[in-house]
C-alpha cells in the first residue's frame, strides 16, 4: 500500500518568518469564524459541505516544515479533521467557548490547522464555529468560505454538485509567484524611502496578552463630512482616517512616521476565490515636518501611500531590500499598523430544499474586543500597537486600538483611543 505524501511549495515571506519564530513549533492564533443556523439542519449535508471546501482549497490540508533558514507548506492530499458536535450550551455559553477555542494551541507542523464545533442550542437553532490559524487564512478568506460553505451545503441537499466558480491557483502557487518577484527599479526607490528610519518603541516582553480599547463611533453625518474634506484633497475616507491617527499619535511619534498598511493582496482576477493568507503589510513613511494644518497632513498622507502601493512589493522582499540594519530592531520596520476594513459584512443567505424546508445561514457574532488574541513569542510582528477601523453597514465607522499589555495597560489603551476620538470629533464635529 502506498501512502499519500505531501506536495512541497515554499511559504510565503508571512509563513516563513512566522513559522521560523515559533518556539516548540506551537502557535495560538486561530481566527473564529462562526454561523447561526437557523431551521431544520441537515448535518450529513453540513458535513459533506464541510468535506468540500476541504477537498477544494489547499490551505485547509496545509502545515509547515522549517528547512534551515527556510520553510515548506506541506500540502496534504487528505487530512483528518476535527468537527464535533456540542449539545447542552446557550448562546452566551457558546460565545464563551468560541473565546476560548480561539486560543487553542497548534503545532504547525500538523495538518490541518483548523478545527470546527457544532453547537446544538434547539432542534432547529445550531451554531458552527470554525477555528483557523492565521498562517492558512485571512479576512478575506472568510468571505470566501462563507459563499461557498451555502454553495456546497445547496448541492448536498439538494443532490447536486455545487456550482463552484473556477479555482485555478491556489496559496502555494501565490507564494511562488511573491517569492520569485523582482525588479531593481521598485527595489531602489525603497532602498531610498526606508534609509534612516526613526526609532521604535521597545518590543514587549514574551507572554502577557494583546488587549483592545473601542474606538467611539463616527456617525453617518460625521463620517460624510470627513469623505468630503478627504475628497478636496484629491483622497478617499480610509487616507482620512490614517491621516486622523497620524495627527493624534504625532506628539509621541514626531514628525517622521512610519506606519505598516494591511493590504487584502488580492489585486490579481484570479485570487479572489483562494482561501489563505494573500494578505501583506506595506511600510507608508509620512514625513509631517512644517504642515500646521490637518489638510497639509492628509496630502502628504495620501501621496506618501499611493507612491508606497503603486510600488508595492511583499514586505519580507522590502525588508531584505532596505539599506538600515534590522537587527537591533527585531526585523521591524515600524512598530505601529493600520487595517482599514469596508463594509465587508456577510450577508444572510438562505438554502431551500427540494422538500420545502429552508435553512437561514447568519454570522454569529462575539464582540471582537474578547477575541485578542493570546501572544506568544511565536509572532515574528508583535507590535507594541495596531489600529483597526471598520465601515459598518449603517455607514458609521467604528473600531478598536490593539496594544500588548506589557507596553500599553488598559489605561495607556484608552488613553490612546481618547486622543483619536477627540481628532476625529475635532475634525468632523458633532454628530
Amino acid at each position: 500500500m502506498t501512502l499519500a505524501m505531501p506536495v512541497r511549495r515554499p511559504a510565503s515571506y508571512y509563513q516563513r518568518d512566522w513559522v521560523l519564530a515559533c518556539r516548540d513549533r506551537q502557535s495560538f492564533h486561530s481566527l473564529p469564524l462562526a454561523w447561526e443556523l437557523r431551521g431544520p439542519l441537515d448535518v450529513a449535508a453540513l458535513l459533506s459541505a464541510v468535506s468540500g471546501l476541504v477537498h477544494r482549497h489547499d490551505a485547509l490540508r496545509t502545515a509547515f516544515a522549517p528547512r534551515g533558514d527556510d520553510v515548506d507548506q506541506l500540502v496534504w492530499p487528505m487530512v483528518d479533521y476535527d468537527l464535533s458536535i456540542v449539545d447542552g450550551l446557550d448562546e452566551s455559553a457558546v460565545a464563551d467557548r468560541i473565546v476560548v477555542e480561539a486560543e487553542r494551541a497548534r503545532l504547525v507542523d500538523a495538518a490541518p490547522l483548523w478545527h470546527g464545533l457544532l453547537f446544538r442550542l434547539g432542534p432547529q437553532r445550531h451554531v458552527l464555529a470554525l477555528f483557523v490559524h492565521h498562517l492558512i487564512f485571512d479576512g478575506w478568506s472568510h468571505g470566501v468560505l462563507h459563499d461557498e460553505l451555502v454553495r456546497c451545503y445547496r448541492g448536498a441537499t439538494n443532490g447536486h454538485a455545487p456550482r463552484l466558480p473556477a479555482l485555478n491557483v491556489q496559496a502555494g502557487d501565490h507564494a511562488d509567484w511573491e517569492r520569485g518577484r523582482r525588479d531593481e527599479a521598485v527595489e531602489q526607490w525603497w532602498r531610498e524611502n526606508l534609509r534612516d528610519l526613526p526609532p521604535l518603541s521597545a518590543l514587549p516582553r514574551p507572554g502577557g496578552r494583546f488587549i483592545s480599547a473601542p474606538l467611539a463611533e463616527v456617525s453617518p453625518a460625521r463620517v460624510e463630512r470627513l469623505r468630503a474634506l478627504a475628497a478636496e484633497h484629491g483622497a478617499g475616507l480610509n487616507t482620512a482616517l490614517l491621516a486622523t491617527v497620524l495627527v493624534a499619535r504625532r506628539a509621541s511619534t514626531g514628525d517622521d512616521a512610519v506606519i505598516g498598511i494591511t493590504r487584502a493582496g488580492r489585486d490579481r482576477p484570479e485570487l479572489q476565490r483562494v482561501v489563505g493568507p494573500l494578505l501583506d503589510h506595506i511600510p507608508v513613511r509620512v514625513r509631517m515636518a512644517g504642515a500646521r494644518s490637518f489638510g497639509d497632513i492628509l496630502g502628504r498622507t495620501h501621496r506618501a501611500h499611493q507612491e508606497a502601493v503603486a510600488r508595492a512589493l511583499p514586505l519580507g522582499r522590502i525588508r531584505q531590500v532596505v539599506p538600515d540594519d534590522l537587527t537591533d530592531r527585531g526585523g521591524r520596520l515600524y512598530d505601529t499598523r493600520y487595517n482599514y476594513l469596508p463594509n465587508t459584512a456577510t450577508r444572510r443567505a438562505v438554502v431551500s430544499t427540494s422538500d420545502g424546508t429552508a435553512l437561514e445561514l447568519a454570522p454569529f457574532a462575539v464582540d471582537p474586543l474578547r477575541l485578542a488574541p493570546r501572544h506568544t513569542e511565536d509572532h515574528p510582528e508583535v507590535l507594541p500597537l495596531s489600529f483597526i477601523l471598520r465601515r459598518n453597514a449603517g455607514g458609521d465607522v467604528g473600531g478598536e486600538v490593539c496594544g500588548h499589555d506589557g507596553t500599553h495597560p488598559p489605561a495607556s489603551l484608552a488613553a490612546i483611543a481618547h486622543d483619536v476620538d477627540a481628532a476625529l470629533a475635532e475634525l468632523t464635529g458633532p454628530a
